[in-house]
């Protein structure tokens, strides 16, 4: 039986992160028509997307990188999962009629969870690249703790 594709991404400037949560494995796309194949990877999934604070800003930056318009415009084949909003609806459960509280930054957010637990990137990759794999490396940690029930306040 085939496993569905789950994918954590996470967009920085000049790189576009994309780790496949399956395989454990990670490609940084870096600017133009690189940033173009990992962006319609991201929107072609037909499994799941992770992202952490994707609804707010990147989903909006991959919109730009495919010339769209707005983010309005993208369509995601699959499913996307927003950990800020997930982690923030567990953490500060919003009130009827009322709208969520967002919570802090993705660093703080995997501390609360994992306490000091050191993410060490994979040596080949550059400062940078290293930096956005450990983003999209939190992003997949904090998803499979969901999915397993495992994310309480």
């Amino acid at each position: 039986m085939a496993t569905t594709e789950v994918l954590a991404f996470d967009w920085g400037v000049g790189v576009l992160g994309v780790l496949d949560i399956n395989g454990n494995e990670y490609i940084p796309y870096h600017y133009g028509e690189e940033m173009i194949q990992g962006a319609k990877r991201i929107v072609s999934c037909v499994g799941t997307v992770v992202s952490f604070n994707g609804n707010r800003r990147d989903l909006e930056e991959i919109s730009k990188i495919l010339g769209l318009s707005s983010v309005i415009d993208l369509h995601i084949c699959g499913e996307h999962n927003d950990m800020l909003e997930i982690t923030s609806d567990i953490r500060w459960p919003p009130r009827p009629g009322t709208a969520s509280i967002l919570g802090p930054g993705l660093r703080e957010t995997y501390k609360h969870y994992f306490g000091h637990r050191t993410v060490v990137p994979p040596s080949h990759l550059s400062d940078y690249e290293a930096n956005n794999w450990s983003d999209c490396h939190m992003t997949a940690e904090l998803w499979k703790k969901w999915k397993l029930g495992n994310l309480g306040q």
